[in-house]
């Protein structure tokens, strides 16, 4: 199941829309991309206003530790030589409620303080040095290769990695009870719960809904992200 399309002309992401034939709650996800076309974010935004709930990615309130790592994403936004601005939570504020399916800024830093030593330091070294190379030398084509081969790759990390259970495990792990708790509660209400998470998640959060719950992917569609 292909989430992210690195293509020729440009990154695509789809939005998938899972249900099952018991009940006549639908989610549909949106894999984002936290570097795009302001188009793209427009897009989602103009998508989320015909949904009855949003289930949204965001860390909650202020963390030291999230800032660090996604130093890259906000150098790199509204550089004019990309032409390509930072994802943002404004994507999600359409008037429909928001269920923020994330960690707090506190138990963020919590974990972040308990990654190794070494991998911090690689990760906030990293996250700097990458900006400033996509700044000085990037281009839209490899900003795409790099979302194909990094950013939103199936295969994970080391799974001993510590950044890797902070960043991936424990967050897909809250918007797994999120969802779970959704379709226990409103799965007999014809409703459609919009999933907006990094493309990264997408896959493991589709496959837990198909495995565990029993909705199938009954429909998808492409969304530009950004043209080159």
């Amino acid at each position: 199941m292909e989430i992210i399309d690195a293509g020729l002309m440009g990154v695509r992401s789809a939005v998938l829309r899972v249900s099952r034939r018991q009940t006549p709650l639908r989610f549909t996800i949106y894999p984002m991309v936290h570097l795009g076309e302001q188009s793209f974010y427009d897009e989602v935004s103009r998508r989320l206003r015909d949904h009855d709930l949003i289930v949204a990615e965001g860390i909650i309130g202020a963390s030291a530790g999230a800032r660090k790592l996604t130093r890259t994403y906000r150098h790199a936004g509204g550089h004019r030589k990309l032409g390509l601005v930072e994802q943002s939570k404004s994507v999600v504020d359409v008037g429909v409620p928001v269920v923020w399916a994330d960690l707090t800024g506190s138990e963020f830093d919590d974990g972040w303080r308990k990654v190794p030593f070494t991998e911090r330091a690689i990760a906030t070294v990293g996250a700097p040095l990458a900006a400033g190379y996509l700044r000085m030398f990037g281009s839209r084509e490899v900003l795409a290769r790099h979302l194909k081969l990094d950013d939103v790759a199936i295969d994970r990390w080391d799974p001993d990695s510590g950044l890797d259970r902070l960043v991936s495990d424990e967050r897909e792990a809250r918007l797994v009870r999120a969802l779970q708790d959704i379709h226990e509660r409103r799965h007999d209400e014809r409703i459609d719960v919009a999933v907006v998470y990094g493309a990264a998640h997408a896959l493991p959060v589709v496959q837990f809904l198909m495995a565990k719950l029993g909705y199938v992917v009954s429909s998808a569609d492409w969304v530009t992200v950004f043209t080159y």
